[in-house]
């Protein structure tokens, strides 16, 4: 399973924030004027963890990012 798999994205009013199964991450997307996508990871410890200054074209594309970000880190 991958952390694509895992990440929920909520819905309505909470649209832009989501989780990470089995992990303390919380992320927030936004997107940007010219239709691309950026993101934000918390955790219970840090409110701005990780903030990604790259723009992504689809949320696929930052959802990998999202993973292999946490990978990095978590080697899992």
């Amino acid at each position: 399973m991958t952390y694509r798999e895992r990440i929920t994205w909520g819905t309505r009013s909470a649209f832009n924030m989501g989780r990470v199964e089995g992990t303390d991450y919380r992320l927030e997307r936004s997107k940007n004027d010219d239709g691309s996508w950026s993101y934000m990871i918390s955790n219970d410890h840090r409110t701005y963890l990780h903030v990604d200054n790259n723009k992504f074209p689809s949320v696929k594309d930052m959802e990998h990012a999202i993973e292999e970000w946490i990978y990095e880190r978590t080697k899992r």
